[in-house]
């Protein structure tokens, strides 16, 4: 019983975590909520003006193209940023009382959820504003941002969990997000750039796996590589509970570490 008051307590501070962040967020900035828009949009722009103008590498409706992939891997991109410093930057909370760190990942990985529903229910209007017509297969898309969530929730978890040790890894590991970022087929199409014998390496990548199944639903009418994402699911399943003991482990040790 008294388990359940705590796990019930514990969703209630997040849930008010959350909804404080995002509203201190909004308040620093003069377009408020609008930059939930504009940073996707800004983003396309720069893209589409290097590779689709300069480079000449668009493909057919290049605008439509590039979005689909931008939205997704800023999320992603977005949220491993923010909870690299979660624990760490949290130190006058641990300090005042006590809380299991894993609350404050999560609190991250929630936060950037729920901007992320709002942006892609904008991309949904753009594409049906740009010509698309939704077809059965958009019903695949909660599952594929569940999916997602749960890949994000692993990676966080991971970045979180070690960072505080190893502050210079966060170099490392936005290195590396930087050269997934030309690894995932984000402004390419990759049939067209990857040669046949290194589709299957290439794809092992999750964030390339994801982006192909959001073209194939939202663009092309065809559902989902089932098989690929239940693979991706179980591994981040299993990462998450991993991760999960691993912070439970260091719970006492997190606040002398950052002082």
């Amino acid at each position: 019983m008294k388990k359940k008051q705590s796990l019930k307590h514990y969703i209630q501070l997040i849930q008010l975590k959350v909804a404080a962040n995002l509203r201190a967020e909004a308040a620093r900035n003069y377009l408020s909520y609008l930059w939930w828009i504009f940073e996707p949009i800004l983003h396309m722009l720069v893209y589409y003006f290097v590779f689709g103008m300069l480079l000449a590498r668009g493909t057919e409706n290049f605008s439509i193209f590039l979005l689909t992939g931008l939205i997704p891997w800023l999320w992603f991109v977005k949220t491993i940023t923010n909870s690299m410093g979660s624990i760490s930057q949290n130190k006058g909370l641990m300090m005042q009382v006590h809380i299991p760190k894993i609350v404050l990942p999560t609190i991250v990985i929630c936060q950037d959820a729920v901007k992320q529903t709002v942006v892609v229910a904008l991309l949904l209007l753009f594409l049906v504003l740009a010509g698309i017509e939704p077809s059965w297969s958009w019903s695949a898309l909660p599952l594929l941002l569940i999916t997602q969530i749960l890949l994000i929730a692993a990676c966080a978890y991971l970045v979180a969990a070690v960072v505080p040790f190893l502050p210079d890894l966060s170099f490392l590991i936005s290195m590396g997000l930087q050269m997934l970022f030309f690894c995932s087929g984000i402004f390419f199409k990759v049939e067209d750039v990857i040669l046949d014998k290194h589709l299957n390496l290439f794809y092992m990548n999750p964030m390339a796996n994801l982006l192909k199944n959001y073209r194939n639903i939202l663009l092309y009418n065809q559902w989902p590589d089932w098989q690929a994402l239940i693979i991706i699911v179980v591994l981040s399943l299993v990462f998450i509970f991993v991760m999960s003991l691993v912070i439970r482990k260091f719970d006492h040790v997190y606040p002398r570490v950052v002082l």
